[in-house]
């Protein structure tokens, strides 16, 4: 019998019973369509980090105190805005601004009993050019602001939805009521920026802070602090920022008199950081789910056994007229090969569509890649060989005249 027509003779086989097919398939259709739909959120949410940083750019700098620093850590060593100060002199620095975080604060809602935690960046007017946002109406922080000390606030488009109920130019000039430990106060919106992530947030509700930018002056007196968290900045020139965080942290250790106490990672090194993550994670919850993929494989030997028991009498009698043992064999295997081909495509198919409804409800686009597809119709043939051999051979080997009596 010829390649071609054991293949047939497979399908034919195959098909006779359609549902046991299917619960066949099964374990290799959940198996390749969890992976598939994993790896696409993965994969598409790299594609996002990168986009991401790409939009910030490559030359994008922060500088902040080492997380991993010695004990003996002081308050002298903290980052202060003199340091923002002296580190504006350097050659080689395009923009650059202090940044202070504050998180402990609260902000009103459109109902008056209800109220959102508030998460407060402090900045100074080089930080739109770092960061760049968008400004959908009024204005960014300016040097104005920073030297009165003003309380001005921009905030994006969702959290103007939630305080004043709308989201355009008539919000500017209204106040919003910023409640902190040193008591509650009232700040000017002067601008509203788009909220990048609000697709992601809708689906958490109230759980996402409210993100507000500030002048670092004002933020420095509306949480009693002085030191700042961290120093954002973009290098002239992308191709030396990694000789200008080294300069960087040299020049803060100068200052403070101390070692080993700051880091500056450029944009590129988080984005890096950042991607091995995902894919690490990626990677073991694939592990996770191809654990499925033994489980089908173990149901194509298990039902390929109870083939081989039924087709007993078939089989002796192909061997009586001339059938050789490698022939049985290679019937078997195809079709094998074929169950768990069939659930290998099924499985490509709905992981692409669990993996799309996925991504949109993640706000991540899901990206199929075509390794992916590959690798997915690699590993389900390879099941089917593995899982088929067994059954394969132990009908090869029976004896035709054994074969011809079985009842």
């Amino acid at each position: 019998m010829s390649i071609f027509e054991n293949i047939k003779s497979a399908f034919k086989n195959v098909f006779s019973n359609k549902m046991r097919t299917f619960l066949t398939t099964l374990g290799i259709i959940i198996g390749i369509a969890a992976v598939i739909a994993i790896t696409s959120v993965g994969n598409g949410s790299q594609a996002q980090i990168t986009e991401q940083f790409d939009s910030l750019g490559v030359g994008r700098i922060t500088v902040s105190l080492r997380s991993n620093s010695p004990r003996n850590m002081v308050t002298a060593d903290a980052l202060t805005y003199n340091d923002y100060e002296q580190l504006k002199e350097m050659e080689g620095i395009k923009s650059i601004s202090p940044i202070y975080n504050g998180n402990n604060a609260s902000v009103k809602l459109l109902n008056p009993k209800e109220t959102n935690n508030a998460s407060i960046t402090g900045v100074t007017p080089d930080y739109q050019s770092i960061m760049s946002p968008t400004i959908l109406y009024g204005r960014y922080i300016n040097d104005s602001d920073v030297e009165a000390k003003s309380k001005v606030v921009v905030i994006n488009d969702t959290t103007a939805e939630k305080v004043f109920g709308y989201s355009n130019e008539n919000v500017i000039g209204e106040k919003i009521s910023i409640k902190t430990w040193q008591g509650s106060f009232k700040y000017t919106v002067i601008g509203i920026s788009e909220n990048g992530d609000a697709k992601t947030e809708s689906l958490y509700e109230n759980e996402y802070p409210e993100r507000m930018v500030v002048p670092i002056t004002s933020a420095f007196r509306l949480f009693n602090r002085k030191t700042v968290s961290s120093i954002a900045l973009v290098a002239e020139d992308p191709d030396n920022a990694d000789s200008l965080c080294s300069e960087i942290t040299n020049k803060l250790s100068e200052i403070h008199k101390n070692s080993d106490k700051y880091t500056a990672e450029s944009a590129a090194e988080q984005m890096d950081a950042m991607n091995e993550v995902t894919g690490t994670v990626t990677m073991l919850i694939s592990g996770v789910a191809a654990i499925s993929l033994i489980v089908g494989g173990i149901g194509v030997m298990n039902i390929m056994l109870v083939t081989v028991t039924e087709r007993t009498r078939e089989i002796g009698i192909r061997k009586s007229i001339g059938a050789k043992n490698k022939d049985i064999m290679l019937q078997f295997v195809v079709e094998a090969v074929i169950l768990t081909g069939i659930g290998g495509i099924l499985g490509v198919l709905f992981g692409w569509i669990f993996g799309m409804i996925a991504g949109n409800l993640m706000g991540v686009s899901s990206v199929v890649s075509v390794n992916s597809v590959l690798m997915a119709v690699v590993i389900s043939t390879a099941i089917g060989i593995i899982f088929g051999v067994y059954p394969a051979r132990k009908a090869a080997l029976l004896d035709p005249i054994e074969a011809l009596r079985y009842e």
